[in-house]
């Protein structure tokens, strides 16, 4: 198995190749080919990224960012995004990219509602606990985001083990079991 932070990188870098080529190849510059070299560079981008070769995407992303330079102070400028919004752009590419390496998990879809649904209200009530701390919160957040990319990867089990391991958690703050 790749390593998954490999793979979260190999998955920022096919973000942000589409990104630059999609935003690449609406502007409009004078000469008969503005739009082939960004395009040839894009497809290079996305053959490294398929694969595997990281440092050869992200030398291709540069590029792309060079061509996309000039249109700076665009509105629709792709800029920046802030880490969550990053995040968030990124997860469906990584997603993709581990279910293409360990195949689709399966589980009923009352189940994984279900179990959302349990790992998101323990959360609350941890964090409304008057006794837990910041680090108590932070880490339900976090347990809870594990709970939730393993349901979305299709991995009930993987799941149950976050749930379990936040259950711990509100026991450790709460003084008695909290479901």
């Amino acid at each position: 198995m790749a390593d998954a932070y490999y793979i979260w990188r190999l998955a920022e870098a096919a973000q942000q190749i589409d990104l630059l080529a999609g935003f690449l190849a609406t502007r409009h510059a004078p000469g008969p080919d503005h739009l082939a070299e960004p395009a040839e560079c894009a497809g290079a981008g996305r053959a490294a990224v398929a694969a595997g070769r990281l440092e050869e995407a992200l030398d291709r992303i540069d590029q792309l960012r060079e061509h996309a330079a000039p249109w700076a102070g665009h509105p629709h400028h792709p800029g920046e995004p802030g880490a969550a919004e990053h995040d968030a752009r990124v997860w469906d590419y990584a997603k993709d990219m581990l279910r293409a390496e360990h195949g689709p998990g399966h589980a009923p879809p009352a189940a994984t509602r279900d179990l959302l649904q349990r790992l998101r209200l323990l959360q609350r009530k941890i964090c409304a606990l008057p006794q837990a701390d910041a680090q108590a919160r932070a880490d339900a957040h976090y347990l809870v985001g594990r709970g939730a990319m393993a349901v979305e990867l299709g991995r009930p089990g993987a799941a149950r083990r976050e749930l379990r391991r936040l259950r711990a958690l509100a026991d450790r703050y709460a003084g008695t079991h909290v479901t």
